[in-house]
């Protein structure tokens, strides 16, 4: 080691001045460059480490809304399965019942044949309304929309042939009936439905 120190020592005094100045620029431009290598090596590592702690934040946040959206698939199911517990009555005589309670006449109820899906029957009921105005129809639509029974308005019709505020409408309402579980009849303790009516999504 000491003989390599001498020959170099050796080597330096026998360069001039101006070999002296290019040998030290050069070792001043390689200590600069090894100092920025490890400068740029840090730096990277430590992005690399911010991007694995963001894709790691991102992942727990995704996990998060997915725990939420199935949390509210599964609550979305009980309130499916809970809001057929109860049987709607006929349909003709709900309709009719709600009209009067929003100083509406029927003009004509026209029940429609049954028909069943799966677990459940569908029951549809068309009505008529003359000549009314349509602040009370839309009383109506709500009272039907909001009752505790799984009853729906399946579709509108209005007519309006004269000048005012007078329309001919036509609703049709639905209803599905859940068939009782083996074991037991259907439940008949009123429960307050969700929007419009079906049998419930998985």
């Amino acid at each position: 080691m000491s003989n390599l120190m001498e020959s170099l020592r050796r080597s330096w005094q026998g360069l001039n001045e101006r070999e002296r100045r290019l040998m030290s620029l050069m070792g001043l431009t390689f200590v600069g460059l090894v100092v920025f290598g490890i400068f740029y090596l840090s730096q990277s590592a430590v992005s690399e480490v911010e991007a694995e702690n963001d894709q790691l934040a991102t992942a727990l946040a995704d996990i998060g809304r997915a725990r939420t959206r199935l949390q509210e698939r599964a609550a979305e199911r009980d309130a499916a399965e809970r809001r057929y517990a109860t049987r709607a009555p006929a349909l003709g005589s709900f309709v009719e019942a709600s009209a009067r309670d929003n100083q509406l006449t029927l003009r004509e109820v026209v029940d429609q044949p049954e028909e069943v899906t799966g677990r459940y029957t569908r029951r549809a009921v068309n009505v008529q309304l003359p000549n009314v105005n349509l602040r009370p129809i839309v009383d109506l639509m709500a009272s039907i929309e909001n009752s505790t029974y799984p009853v729906a308005i399946e579709q509108i019709q209005v007519e309006h042939f004269q000048a005012g505020d007078q329309y001919n409408v036509k609703l049709g309402v639905v209803a599905y009936d859940r068939a009782a579980a083996p074991g037991g009849p259907t439940k008949n303790v009123p429960v307050r439905p969700a929007n419009g009516a079906g049998p419930p999504r998985p």
